[in-house]
């Protein structure tokens, strides 16, 4: 049995007002939560919009034309207007000479039972650096594998999902647990000794925002590790599961306070979590390094067996 074209019209019209409430609440997320919760969906909301713009068009109803335009724009303008004052401003691209250094960042999931998967994965990364998350008592057993390659180690096995892990072929001057949000959640700080220079290495897991306590509990890490970073910005690389994506202000904040620079940015379609399942599928696994260091290459890693897929990031210091 066909659908009349008024039951048509009705869900398209239903899916719209929901497009358009959420597209709106998206653009207060300064606010915090629960706005910013909808800045992370950017795409999804914007696909859906569009779709449900080329839905009115058949159906022929104004209205609906008017508001899946309004839609769309409200989704997209704030980051195209942030792009480009970014661009405006883009400094003189830097000249690196050092070394290459690739750093590894991923969540390996405390209920991944595919330990081999990851280890594999990891030992072929060719890495300088990995840090790793939700690291368990079993997680820290398998890492066991690749002591010979990365002899220099740091490990906070927990049962809960915040276990850290911090490996490096370089040697590590310092290493120290720092709870950044103050609710007893670790995060990792190091010196690493790369090429004979100093490199400050904060790796984070913050706190995952469904709540209000949460989401404050995230923001103070970030900005804890935000003016760590600052006291060396030349010679740091801030990386881990922030739980935040790109789109939201509290990634503005912590790039603009680090004195730092995403590592992805330009990447229009980066997701790290949920990566083989788009409506829900973010990028929330980040990488940020000195503004005056070259990127030379990133690679978002296949499935591991996690909820997340690592990240890889190729860089020249300066």
């Amino acid at each position: 049995m066909r659908l009349s074209n008024s039951v048509w019209s009705r869900a398209v019209s239903i899916a719209l007002i929901g497009t358009a409430a959420a597209s709106f609440a998206a653009l207060l997320a300064p606010l915090g939560w629960p706005f910013e919760m909808f800045a992370h969906f950017r795409w999804q909301v914007g696909v859906a919009a569009l779709a449900l713009l080329l839905a009115s068009l058949v159906l022929r109803r104004p209205w609906m034309m008017v508001v899946a335009c309004a839609t769309v724009v409200l989704q997209w303008l704030p980051g195209i207007l942030m792009s480009g004052h970014a661009f405006a401003h883009e400094p003189t691209a830097p000249t690196c000479s050092d070394d290459p250094l690739r750093v590894v960042t991923a969540n390996a999931w405390l209920a991944n039972i595919d330990h081999a998967t990851l280890v594999s994965w990891l030992s072929h990364s060719d890495a300088d650096i990995i840090a790793l998350q939700e690291i368990t008592p079993q997680w820290a057993s398998a890492l066991e594998l690749l002591a010979r390659t990365y002899p220099h180690r740091k490990l906070i096995p927990r049962e809960d999902p915040y276990g850290m892990a911090l490996l490096s072929r370089w040697p590590i001057d310092d290493v120290q647990s720092m709870d950044f949000a103050g609710d007893g959640t670790p995060s990792l700080v190091a010196n690493v000794d790369v090429h004979g220079r100093k490199l400050q290495v904060i790796a984070l897991h913050t706190r995952w925002p469904v709540t209000p306590e949460l989401q404050a509990a995230r923001d103070r890490a970030l900005q804890q590790a935000a003016a760590l970073a600052l006291t060396q910005p030349e010679a740091t690389i801030l990386l881990g599961d922030l739980n935040l994506t790109p789109y939201a202000p509290a990634f503005a904040r912590l790039v603009s306070e680090s004195g730092l620079q995403d590592a992805l940015a330009g990447e229009a379609w980066r997701p790290t979590w949920q990566a083989g399942f788009w409506p829900l599928a973010l990028p929330i696994d980040h990488v940020l390094v000195p503004r005056r260091s070259c990127v030379t290459g990133h690679e978002i890693g296949a499935y591991v067996g996690s909820d997340h897929r690592p990240l890889q990031v190729t860089l020249r210091l300066r």
